[in-house]
């Protein structure tokens, strides 16, 4: 008997029917608050006054509310997706929330109650990015197992030379000559992270591979050798791994809220 295929990560119809079929918070691997040590950590690091978290791969998450009890300033988080199912659900939510707040709180002049910043992007496409991000600008990247995801796409082709200047934050302009060669999608990413991150600025990713950031490694091949991409290792430096604890995985489902955690084994 044939096995059922395996989810179409890499595709946009994928993610919209799966979040127009359950519409419900849905947490991949840990509760919302499992990143919080290393957030805290990254924000009292960072240089800038009013540090900008960038949500990548947000879906339907309870993380993105829970994120804004680290901030001053809702608007210093900004939500991206690929599906704009998921995006327009998180807008919806946080609105509904807080807006019932404010008005629990006296606000009766119909004012709406600041809100976090969302996007419909495509991570693998740098010019996508820029559409909505700025470049240089965010101190912080919390990444949920977006990267798991993203890992299961198959390689994006690229121009190449790939018109993304490292040192400028700048894409450059190439003639249409370029040559497209495909790249590890999570390669991809990575160089187009660099491109709206401050100096400095940390990647928090919570993962169920010990081994997803191979592609930061030095010695990694994931480009090949004389290909004009960007290394990721040029771009990010893998501080360290932490193991999550070794439990069976399950589905727990919160009663308060009905969100649904999936724990890895």
């Amino acid at each position: 008997m044939p096995s059922n295929p395996p989810p179409s990560f890499g595709s946009q119809a994928y993610w919209d029917e799966r979040f127009t079929s359950n519409m419900d918070p849905f947490d991949w691997l840990e509760e919302p608050n499992a990143l919080d040590p290393y957030l805290v950590d990254a924000l009292d690091s960072s240089r800038a006054g009013k540090p900008e978290i960038l949500h990548i791969g947000c879906g339907t998450s309870l993380l993105s509310l829970h994120l804004r009890s680290h901030v001053d300033r809702p608007g210093q988080i900004h939500n991206l997706d690929y599906s704009d199912v998921a995006i327009q659900i998180g807008k919806a939510r946080e609105e509904e929330i807080y807006q019932y707040q404010s008005q629990q709180k006296g606000n009766t002049q119909g004012t709406h109650a600041p809100c976090m910043r969302w996007d419909l992007v495509d991570l693998l496409d740098y010019k996508s990015l820029l559409r909505a991000c700025s470049r240089a600008s965010y101190s912080v990247v919390v990444d949920k197992s977006t990267s798991d995801a993203i890992a299961c796409c198959d390689d994006i082709s690229v121009p190449v030379p790939y018109p993304v200047a490292i040192r400028s934050h700048d894409p450059v302009q190439l003639s249409s000559a370029a040559s497209q060669e495909p790249i590890h999608p999570l390669a991809v990413m990575a160089v187009n992270l660099a491109l709206v991150t401050k100096p400095g600025a940390r990647w928090i990713a919570l993962s169920y591979s010990q081994d997803r950031f191979d592609v930061l490694d030095a010695a990694s091949d994931v480009v090949p050798k004389g290909m004009m991409f960007p290394r990721p290792a040029d771009l990010w430096h893998l501080i360290e791994r932490r193991e999550i604890d070794d439990v069976e995985s399950q589905a727990q489902v919160d009663e308060k809220d009905g969100s649904v955690t999936y724990r890895p084994k």
